[in-house]
């Protein structure tokens, strides 16, 4: 089954070039193009995997904000990508925050769009480098040898004592061999515990990790259904 794509935007032509984009990419399949300023709730209604805001969108922000935190009567919340995002650093790691799986600029091609979608589908998170590097370092920061989770949900009851303990070391950026080190267990180990820690909170990598271990990510259902790329693609 295809992956679908809304698109929230103003802009008429520019959603048009969007749909003709989208629809060459086979995995991908258009639920929508709401040509309006206040059609978030027009764009979800159509239940899409994926929703595209265009970003010059007056509070682009707070409409991924409300989307990724889904609506009463909604299945799992979309994936939300920008796009001609500004070239702003602030600006996208504020998108982060609020949601966002991915932002592309105005210079961004074609090619980028697919991408950028497949990536999102697979649980990444496409932006620059340099902006997810700044976005996680003030994710955790302060910097804390054991800082607090603030995600909404109770891990005692759902993790292990050993997952919860590679749930804390990893919001805080470690990556596998650094966590394996610090825990004195194999990396195969390390790998094992991130894809329960995954699957039972519901989570799409590490980025969504460190969100919902600091409490900017909404609570998702770990059954809650997701996209998957068609095999062939």
């Amino acid at each position: 089954m295809a992956v679908r794509i809304a698109i929230l935007s103003d802009d008429r032509l520019f959603a048009d070039g969007l749909v003709r984009i989208v629809k060459t990419d086979n995995a991908f399949a258009v639920a929508g193009a709401i040509e309006s300023r206040d059609g978030l709730q027009a764009a979800l209604a159509h239940r899409p995997h994926i929703l595209i805001i265009d970003s010059r969108l007056a509070n682009a922000i707070d409409r991924c904000a409300k989307a990724t935190g889904g609506l009463p009567g909604k299945a799992s919340a979309p994936s939300v990508v920008f796009v001609a995002a500004p070239e702003d650093d602030n600006w996208a790691i504020e998108a982060l925050t609020a949601g966002a799986r991915g932002i592309l600029g105005k210079r961004a091609a074609p090619d980028d769009l697919h991408k950028a979608l497949r990536a999102v589908v697979e649980g990444e998170i496409w932006s620059s480098r340099r902006v997810l590097t700044t976005w996680l370092a003030r994710l955790t920061s302060p910097s804390q040898s054991a800082p607090s989770p603030a995600v909404p949900w109770d891990l005692h009851t759902l993790l292990s004592d050993r997952e919860r303990e590679v749930f804390r070391h990893a919001a805080t950026g470690m990556g596998n061999k650094e966590l394996a080190a610090a825990l004195s267990i194999s990396e195969a180990t390390i790998k094992v515990h991130l894809t329960h820690i995954f699957q039972k909170l519901g989570l799409r990598g590490r980025g969504e990790l460190a969100a919902a271990y600091y409490g900017l990510l909404p609570r998702r259902d770990a059954d809650d259904a997701r996209p998957r790329l068609p095999k062939s693609a």
